[in-house]
């Protein structure tokens, strides 16, 4: 799952080599680098890819804390 996030993470940010550079306790905005319009791309393609649903009432900033952190919250994330 962490491997396709890295991908998806890629895609929305248009640079390939950037899954080379992520590592488990990469943040998601500060080390990353996504900005509030790429998060809701991301996590758009998330839900299309994992056939998940995010609530963003109860989403928190924590999840963007580390690549870990979001790939936990989103397998916990129940099926759409």
């Amino acid at each position: 799952m962490r491997d396709q996030i890295i991908k998806l993470i890629a895609q929305v940010k248009d640079d390939a080599e950037l899954a080379e550079k992520v590592s488990e306790s990469s943040h998601l905005v500060n080390d990353l680098g996504l900005d509030s319009l790429q998060l809701i791309n991301l996590i758009l393609l998330i839900e299309d890819e994992f056939e998940v649903e995010v609530d963003f009432n109860s989403f928190e900033i924590e999840h963007l804390s580390s690549l870990d952190r979001f790939a936990d919250y989103v397998a916990g994330l129940p099926k759409a």
